[in-house]
């Protein structure tokens, strides 16, 4: 199968060479041997990869094995490493090299590209040109979670990156070896969701009429904007634009 690498980098870095420093917890949830690197690419039918290649060594029949293991998508935000700056609790922000685990909440960080990465959790951190910051102490129903800020007007809009990732092989099957005609472990799913601040208490942004009546004082107004306008607010652009315009008001 071709596959083209996709590179994604920041002053020349693939994240093949870069992750050979790293274990491989930071690429897949579960496995059973550390990973030697990882890379990613893209399939013959144009789909995001992630492959992870070991080193392992065969006891009884005293040799090496080397083998890949193949997923469909990344956990990473944009599927890469970007430039950015992370700033922890009583420190000034650090600019580096990062990656942003959606699926283990959390930031991979190096200085430069010859320097080994490090798993963090920053009070806030920029990545790409995104700014993500926790709202766990100031805002009911924000969790231990990082939140984009799309709008600090009230209402406050923040957009959340969530991302699942199911398998498609069980421990029997890569235990021994199973021939299944699926060559993907598993595969990482991504969405987006929306959040309005009403009342210093999270409101899921969806399209159903419940959240517009649950947006307090704003709800009448949100209604006739929704209608007059014909937001899908399954929509960035329309989402923003109901914002701005209760902002408004």
């Amino acid at each position: 199968m071709k596959k083209t690498c996709l590179l994604f980098t920041i002053l020349s870095i693939s994240f093949a060479s870069f992750s050979q420093n790293n274990p491989a917890a930071y690429f897949v949830d579960k496995v059973s041997a550390m990973s030697t690197g990882s890379r990613i690419d893209v399939n013959a039918e144009g789909d995001t990869i992630l492959v992870s290649e070991y080193d392992t060594r065969n006891i009884k029949q005293n040799s090496n094995q080397s083998y890949e293991r193949y997923y469909l998508g990344t956990p990473y935000l944009n599927n890469g490493w970007f430039k950015g700056k992370v700033v922890l609790e009583g420190s000034e922000p650090v600019e580096g090299l990062m990656a942003y685990n959606l699926v283990r909440n959390s930031v991979y960080y190096s200085k430069n590209q010859n320097t080994t990465a490090i798993e963090l959790k920053p009070t806030e951190f920029t990545i790409n040109g995104h700014s993500f910051s926790k709202f766990k102490n100031e805002i009911d129903g924000a969790g231990d979670f990082y939140y984009e800020t799309l709008s600090l007007d009230a209402p406050m809009l923040l957009k959340m990156y969530d991302c699942k990732y199911s398998s498609s092989k069980s421990d029997v099957d890569n235990g021994y070896g199973s021939a299944k005609a699926n060559k993907y472990e598993g595969k990482y799913e991504k969405k987006e969701k929306f959040y309005m601040v009403i009342e210093n208490r999270m409101v899921l942004v969806t399209k159903k009429k419940s959240f517009l009546r649950s947006l307090g004082t704003y709800s009448q107004s949100a209604m006739a904007k929704v209608k007059k306008d014909k937001l899908n607010i399954k929509k960035q652009e329309d989402v923003i634009s109901l914002s701005k315009y209760l902002s408004s008001l």
